[in-house]
């Protein structure tokens, strides 16, 4: 009789990879949208067993569903993009709707009537989705792929984009996360978000789903280049609890690779050439900034499997322009008359009878040459000399 053994090392590796298929599957109910619907016939009785299509124009990808018995259907889960929906049954013409927009987060309504006909017929509905949302409570806006590439953004950052939400800012300068603490923000520009008074650390960032926060100033961690995002949404109001925490939910979607290869490169160039010269510095100062790279999409196989990558690198060369005291001329060779302040010798000091000291001061102002200590000398010959009049706030540095 032979004998089975137990492979510990097939089960180690599916109990990996059930807690990621768990996860994944919570995540892409995040970045994702949804297509909710009901089929009447021409009198508005509803038909129940329609067969509905929903393809994605730039993928050919579709996803196909059954009304139910009260001739609706929900389609969730879906990609964000455009698509179109197609009805059909036996006895009835087909009815399409084409270019529908689902965004992150968002449910459309794609409402269809069937007329009775032959399934070969077609009909085309042309029709603008409704103004208002009622599939959701959520309040937000949403900011898409031509917004995001079009408007001009500030040091490429996708978060300026934000500020145009209703009741929304850069929060209080001189936060942990309003892009003036530290030179890696200084970098890449202000990161920080308050929506509707509330503090910046307060927001939910999220990135495909996944959990963008950095946890110890409050603010994102990830800052993807515009030309890598599909679209974006601000949740202000009445979000669902799926997204947690007190202020906002800023969900980013990034680009997917469709059928028709897509690319670019591109630089961005700062330099002082046309800037204004800093009151206080005699000279404008250096500043040169890079932002460069390329993002490049398309089929693996088409209809089937798809890629989309993107590189940008910042190179950012300034200087700062502080002011700072050194030593004149004069005080380099010991002569410190324009202080006004006496200077002796201690070598003077003679004791007296009444327990003080008596000290000649010789000449009030000077160091004698013959009692400057060369090692100090080498010493105040490090600084740069002064390139601003006055003993004090005299170098100007860039």
């Amino acid at each position: 009789m032979k004998r089975k053994g137990f492979r510990p090392f097939g089960s180690l590796v599916f109990l990996l990879f059930l807690p990621g298929l768990a996860q994944s599957n919570l995540r892409a109910q995040v970045d994702r949208g949804g297509v909710v619907g009901t089929v009447t016939d021409s009198s508005g009785a509803l038909v129940p067993g329609v067969i509905i299509t929903i393809t994605n124009i730039s993928t050919n990808q579709s996803t196909k569903l059954t009304t139910d018995v009260n001739g609706s259907y929900t389609a969730s889960l879906l990609r964000i993009g455009t698509y179109t929906v197609t009805a059909e049954k036996e006895g009835f013409q087909k009815t399409l709707q084409s270019n529908l927009e689902v965004g992150v987060n968002q449910v459309v309504r794609v409402d269809l009537v069937l007329k009775i006909g032959e399934i070969k017929q077609v009909v085309e509905v042309i029709a603008a989705p409704p103004l208002l949302q009622t599939e959701t409570s959520s309040l937000g806006t949403m900011e898409t792929e031509r917004r995001i590439v079009d408007l001009p953004l500030n040091q490429r950052n996708f978060i300026g984009l934000a500020y145009l939400a209703p009741g929304a800012n850069s929060g209080q300068a001189g936060s942990n996360a309003s892009g003036e603490t530290g030179a890696f923000e200084n970098v890449r520009g202000n990161a920080a978000l308050s929506v509707n008074g509330l503090r910046v650390s307060n927001n939910n960032y999220l990135l495909n789903g996944v959990d963008n926060n950095e946890f110890g100033l409050g603010g994102i961690i990830a800052l993807p280049p515009p030309d890598a995002i599909q679209e974006f949404r601000t949740e202000e109001n009445s979000m669902s609890a799926e997204f947690g925490r007190g202020g906002a939910a800023v969900n980013v979607v990034l680009k997917s690779g469709t059928n028709q290869l897509r690319g670019g490169i591109y630089e961005f160039i700062r330099n002082d050439k046309l800037d204004a010269r800093n009151f206080f510095s005699p000279e404008k100062a250096p500043f040169r900034r890079n932002q460069f790279g390329f993002y490049l999409g398309g089929p693996i196989k088409k209809d089937r499997t798809f890629v989309f990558g993107d590189y940008q690198g910042t190179r950012l060369r300034q200087s700062v322009t502080t002011i700072n005291t050194v030593p004149t001329l004069a005080m380099r060779h010991g002569d410190f008359t324009e202080r006004g302040d006496m200077i002796y010798d201690p070598l003077t000091t003679d004791p007296n009878t009444s327990a003080r000291a008596l000290i000649d001061p010789g000449n009030p102002f000077v160091i004698p040459s013959n009692r400057v200590n060369p090692v100090g000398q080498k010493i105040v010959d490090l600084y740069p000399l002064p390139n601003l009049p006055g003993i004090t706030n005299n170098l100007v540095l860039n």
